[in-house]
């Protein structure tokens, strides 16, 4: 009889399941009676992965929690209501976790999620470790779930046998598994991690091998498989690698939003209409960052670079060009980056902070809100950007042509730098001979343009003056049109059509520019033009991507822009008339985003401010739960009630149970009508159609609400009876015969 809402069990009961008579193994000592207890396996398993993770702050409470079933001899029968707390407290906590980890991980959330897994699992693993019955329970209710429990209970009981000596699975061997798994998620010494696991599983395996192998040979096998898995291990990881770095080259050449240092094949001469997409790729907005006091530029906090915006729209800064990349070398409608060559950037004395130029002026500043995809991001910079701020990146590099790419995935503010010319690039260097190469194709298209031009003794300054307005009378189109069969696509350009995209302005321009003597490189990245009062910055689409040329003129690196610049409206006039419902749908979630993302900001102390009330609440539910349980089930019995399971009392849980004793057990994945049907021949003829009879009360019995009335349940409990007597009777008849 239960005495309390949470029942001890004394030594003697500990004692009698220790030695088979109460099932389960919840003390943790495996079937074998010998080897290293589960649970202190479990220990072993909890140090390693504390080891591996960092994380032994937490490991040595838990193992001393596990250690101390020796001295702690009290132990809790658990119900299946009790287990089914510990699960969803399981299931609160690891929700917790998740929460926590993509707001401060982000995009790496997945691999601490794993590392933290065990503390999830915590519960049951106290459950099974201090608790009578679980490993009875689990068996029980995995047994067959279409029988009542107690039918259940039989059937394992008949069939187990009570000199076996395998060991059955325990929660002890999942929380086992569960800690090397998540020992693994992390970068540490593999050789050293490897080996511990071994070691290990092992000794887990060490008691459980087959009697009859021998313990040389055994262990002949165990080190062989080993070392096979370790070889094994290595070669996947080297093909993980060769197959992601293939994809991932394939992915770039497909996708129209990565940039290419090194070459940009354009659309000239191809035919059709290019398709631009309309999605925000980045949102820029003007800040006060250089005008905080200089309390306020010391902080590392990220939120920094985010600061009020100031006249947003401003008309003195917008529309801004904001390069990606340029090149410098071009053959058959791509430009190329000749040698192009990476350097490292300095870090500069804040977190997050990178100089480009420690001479550049810097009285502009604006924030970045983008998407880095695929790592290595190509960042979009205005021309004379000197530092980057708030970017926090473990590495940056830009090379000789003004590409600055960073070694960064998912979404990042960041705020720029830059001075009043936007002609300066200060990373680039001074041109050399290929700035000057025009091809072969195009010379004589180039010589009759800049015949036309009358530049012969002009200034440098002048000669692009002319080049630039030579092109006033072109027009804009995304209709790309079939050039001729023998003409080049920048020589149709000139000759021809007069009409193309910012691919044909921009190559046109950079190729006269050098017929002139001017050294001139193809630079591409985005306008920023469009501005929205709804999020007070200028959206960056993707049909923004832009190309133009930069002229070397007195010294310096020169913008020179050649395509219309009605350019912009005539994409948007395109347009979806839905595109407003579209930004509204992105503005949200971007604030969603961000909001979540300000989560990540918060200090440890902060976090677990948050997280502790949480879990000490939950904490607090299971037990009043648990407790709550416990009085309900004092009460019935002290009551002398029973609780109402409609249909579990049925007679035909009899007869299924009489088959199955007899080798006519139902499968655990079949209906009653489906068992039926496989063992309706074998059944005596005069009874077949009464066992049909007999289901269809039970069914109604066990699941129609209105259930039966008094004559139907007298009949179903009637020939139930009939039909075991009758089935005995023809069996001894039969077995008498024989």
């Amino acid at each position: 009889m239960k005495v309390s809402a949470q029942k001890r069990v004394s030594k003697l009961d500990v004692s009698k399941q220790i030695s088979g008579q109460i099932s389960g193994q919840s003390l943790g000592q495996n079937a074998l009676g010998s080897g290293i207890e589960d649970a202190s396996l479990c220990s072993l398993a909890v140090a390693l992965w504390g080891w591996q993770t960092g994380l032994l702050f937490v490991a040595v409470p838990i193992i001393a929690i596990l250690e101390a079933r020796r001295f702690v001899q009290q132990r809790w029968e658990i119900s299946l209501s009790d287990l089914k707390e510990a699960a969803k407290l399981s299931g609160a906590i690891l929700a917790i976790l998740f929460v926590v980890l993509v707001t401060v991980e982000k995009s790496v959330f997945i691999y601490s999620l794993f590392q933290w897994l065990p503390v999830a699992a915590l519960p049951l693993l106290l459950a099974q470790t201090y608790g009578l019955g679980v490993q009875a329970l689990l068996a029980d209710w995995f047994a067959n779930p279409y029988l009542p429990r107690q039918d259940r209970s039989r059937q394992a009981g008949s069939r187990r046998d009570p000199r076996s000596k395998q060991s059955p699975i325990t929660l002890h061997h999942v929380f086992f598994g569960l800690c090397l798994m998540a020992a693994s998620a992390t970068k540490s010494d593999h050789f050293f991690f490897y080996g511990a696991a071994s070691a290990l599983i092992a000794v887990f395996l060490w008691s459980r091998r087959p009697k009859r192998s021998t313990p040389i040979l055994w262990l002949l096998l165990f080190l062989l498989s080993t070392g096979l898995g370790f070889a094994g291990h290595l070669q996947i990881a080297r093909f993980q690698r060769q197959i992601e770095a293939q994809v991932l080259a394939m992915i770039g050449t497909m996708s129209s939003g990565i940039v290419d240092p090194d070459s940009s094949a354009t659309q000239m001469g191809s035919v059709g209409r290019l398709k631009l997409s309309n999605a925000i790729a980045f949102r820029v907005a003007p800040t006060e960052a250089l005008s905080r006091p200089a309390s306020d530029s010391s902080s590392s906090d990220s939120s920094a670079a985010r600061a009020s915006v100031v006249n947003a729209a401003d008309p003195s800064m917008f529309p801004l060009l904001l390069q990606q990349a340029s090149y410098n070398q071009y053959q058959l409608s791509t430009w190329r980056a000749e040698n192009s060559l990476f350097e490292d950037v300095p870090p500069g004395e804040e977190d997050g902070e990178w100089v480009l130029s420690a001479s550049g002026e810097q009285d502009r500043s604006i924030v970045f809100s983008a998407d880095l995809e695929w790592g290595d991001g190509v960042l979009s910079l205005p021309r004379g950007t000197s530092a980057i701020r708030h970017l926090p990146v473990e590495e940056m590099q830009h090379n000789q042509y003004g590409v600055v790419q960073v070694d960064a995935t998912g979404t990042v503010d960041y705020e720029i730098q830059f001075g009043p010319s936007e002609g300066i690039n200060l990373s680039e260097t001074r041109p050399n001979r290929t700035d000057l190469q025009v091809p072969n194709a195009d010379r004589a298209a180039i010589e009759t343009t800049l015949a036309k031009l009358d530049i012969a003794g002009k200034s440098e300054r002048e000669k692009a003056s002319r080049i630039a307005a030579y092109f006033q009378d072109f027009q804009y189109t995304l209709d790309l049109l079939r050039p001729s069969p023998d003409t080049a696509p920048v020589s149709d350009f000139l000759l021809n059509t007069q009409a193309g995209h910012c691919e044909y302005f921009a190559s046109a321009t950079a190729l006269l520019l050098r017929g002139a003597g001017i050294p001139a490189r193809y630079a591409v990245g985005f306008l920023a033009h469009e501005f929205s009062p709804l999020e007070g910055r200028y959206l960056v689409r993707s049909r923004d991507a832009h190309a133009w040329a930069l002229a070397y003129i007195e010294g310096e690196w020169q913008v020179l822009d050649t395509t219309p610049p009605d350019w912009p409206a005539q994409e948007e006039a395109m347009t979806s008339s839905f595109q407003s419902v579209s930004d509204f749908f992105s503005f949200l979630g971007f604030q969603a985003f961000y909001r979540i993302r300000q989560l990540g900001e918060l200090g440890l102390r902060e976090i677990l401010m948050i997280v502790i009330p949480l879990f000490c609440y939950l904490l607090w539910r299971s037990i009043q739960a648990f407790q709550g349980q416990r009085q309900r089930a004092i009460d019935v019995d002290e009551a002398g009630l029973r609780p109402v399971q409609s249909g579990l009392d049925s007679e035909f849980y009899q007869i299924e149970q009489m088959l199955d004793e007899r080798g006519w057990s139902r499968r655990p994945v079949e209906s009653l009508l489906q068992w039926r049907d496989r063992i309706y021949l074998s059944l005596p003829a005069s009874q077949q159609a009464t066992f049909t009879e007999i289901l269809g009360l039970h069914y109604r019995y066990r699941f129609d609400p209105c259930s039966l009335d008094p004559t139907e349940r007298q009949r179903l409990k009637n020939l139930s009876q009939q039909w075991m007597t009758f089935y005995l009777a023809n069996e001894q008849i039969q077995a008498g015969a024989d």
